[in-house]
């Protein structure tokens, strides 16, 4: 007789957990951040976040993300270059070492 899921669960508890998770994410940090802004920008704020049917935290959040987002670091490619390797177009120290003749006056 087949075995039923019911005795398979009594054999191992931890039968129908799934056991391909994927791993956890990484924790976010936040900082805390404060600024003032007069009487008239914080209605403006309110009057504009009403008008887009959102809050004023999630409107300067995807501000500072879009402004911020031109500035993220890029992961610097790999060198290559090793030690030894043969520099054969590096035109300044060739003409570095290429005398420049003196003009003569007759």
């Amino acid at each position: 007789m087949p075995k039923t899921i019911i005795s398979k669960l009594q054999e191992n508890p931890n039968f129908l957990r799934a056991s391909n998770r994927r791993p956890k994410r990484k924790k976010v940090k936040y900082k805390q951040l404060t600024f003032k802004i007069t009487e008239g920008q914080k209605k403006a704020l309110e009057v504009m976040c009403k008008r887009q049917k959102t809050t004023p935290i999630r409107y300067l959040k995807a501000l500072v993300n879009n402004q911020t987002a031109r500035y993220k670091a890029d992961p610097q490619p790999v060198s290559y270059v090793t030690e030894n390797q043969l520099q054969l177009f590096d035109l300044e120290k060739e003409s570095v070492n290429i005398p420049k003749k003196k003009k003569t006056i007759p």
